[in-house]
């Protein structure tokens, strides 16, 4: 059997890669003799692979223009991309018996990006008659009118089932498809099973590991509040790896990969107030990951995570460690809120480093609910095998 997922595999932001490798090993745990292969819907063909230089200067220029003639450039330049990358997809769909879109944040409408893809997608599975099948999805309500079309090329083809990780992402499927197709379900993330795919850590490091997002990055695709936004540039994460030194914990800076991310990291521990606690080693630095493997081995010997990103959190959680998540998406805190965990999640840009610090201290304290967290992971491999089902 032969099954192909479009994704974001070889993403810069090795998160993303997590729900592709995760979703594979489930695949092929519950049924050995699958054929799982991944394209990577920008184009990607390894990790490493860059489809946008200088990203930071394209997000800044981006955000200068007019939404509309963001969405016409971005979907114009995509479109020449997919071009190139169409008859290597023919090739990877032949024989396939099913396609999975997802998971990710993947039905949002960030000047027509993904809607491009998907519909691109769309088109070609109907005109192979290949099933096709969304799972663990998020969606963000902010579609346009061009995209809900692009989107909904999605109903002509042979779709079987719409999967989505939660509550808000169902409510705002509901709102801009009208009810077609399918009914969606809640379906969760497969990151969240990353602690079997990857196995468990050669050791506790006993740290806390403070996850680097560029700022940039957050308020450009922000829907809700960035927490520590209060703060100028990149002040806030320095401030927060000095309090937790002070507090009397070795902190570890890490990031999930993005070229911003691992730019911002440097600039964080040449900051005056953090390059002298890491010459004493009291603040560590991971490298940046390459592959998802790597960003598990990051945070799998970390005794709290405090992130931005959305699957440096599932794979903690993954791991029963505590979880602070930061709010810039209301994507992160509807996952906390799935797993019964809202006391995980700080949403304020007015967040001071003294009381997220005080948050890691009580996350420490409570740690993970166990009882919910075995049946959450249950419920994600239950939800990869239905998938045969729709077979």
């Amino acid at each position: 059997m032969k099954i192909v997922q479009f994704g974001l595999h070889y993403s810069p932001n090795v998160g993303d890669g997590v729900i592709s490798e995760t979703l594979g090993y489930t695949l092929q745990s519950v049924r050995p003799d699958v054929e799982f292969e991944t394209v990577d819907f920008s184009g990607r063909s390894g990790f490493g692979a860059v489809t946008v230089r200088n990203r930071s200067l394209a997000l800044a220029v981006l955000g200068a223009l007019p939404q509309a003639l963001r969405g016409r450039l971005v979907e114009a330049r995509l479109n020449r991309m997919l071009d190139g990358v169409e008859e290597d997809w023919r090739r990877v769909l032949a024989g396939a018996e099913l396609v999975i879109l997802g998971g990710g944040q993947i039905f949002s409408d960030a000047d027509l990006n993904f809607c491009t893809k998907i519909g691109r997608v769309a088109a070609l599975v109907r005109e192979t008659e290949t099933p096709v099948v969304v799972h663990a999805a998020g969606v963000s309500r902010n579609w346009s009118d061009r995209g809900t079309t692009l989107f909904g090329r999605l109903f002509d083809a042979d779709l079987r089932g719409v999967g989505l990780r939660d509550s808000l992402s169902i409510e705002n499927w509901g709102a801009q498809t009208g009810g077609r197709g399918p009914a969606p379900v809640f379906t969760r993330d497969p990151g969240l099973l990353a602690a079997e795919c990857y196995g468990p850590a050669d050791q506790a490091l006993g740290d806390i590991a403070l996850g680097i997002t560029a700022p940039q990055v957050l308020h450009y695709h922000s829907d809700a509040q960035v927490a520590g936004a209060g703060q100028s540039g990149l002040s806030f994460f320095a401030e927060l790896a000095v309090t937790l030194v002070e507090r009397g914990y070795s902190v570890r800076l890490f990031c999930n990969g993005a070229q911003e991310d691992r730019a911002a990291m440097a600039k964080i521990t040449a900051d005056p107030r953090v390059a002298p606690l890491c010459a004493e080693g009291q603040v560590l630095v991971a490298p940046a990951p390459n592959t998802p493997a790597e960003l598990a081995g990051i945070i799998r010997s970390a005794d709290a995570v405090i992130a931005h990103r959305m699957h440096a959190c599932i794979v903690a959680y993954s791991y029963a460690i505590p979880v602070v998540g930061l709010g810039w998406d209301r994507k992160l805190e509807s996952f906390l809120l799935s797993v019964q965990d809202p006391d995980g999640f700080i949403g304020s840009a007015d967040a001071s480093a003294w009381a997220l610090a005080d948050r890691v201290e009580a996350r420490l304290a409570s740690g993970i609910d166990r009882a919910v967290h075995g049946e959450v992971l249950e419920e994600t491999r239950a939800a990869v095998a239905d998938l045969f089902s729709l077979l």
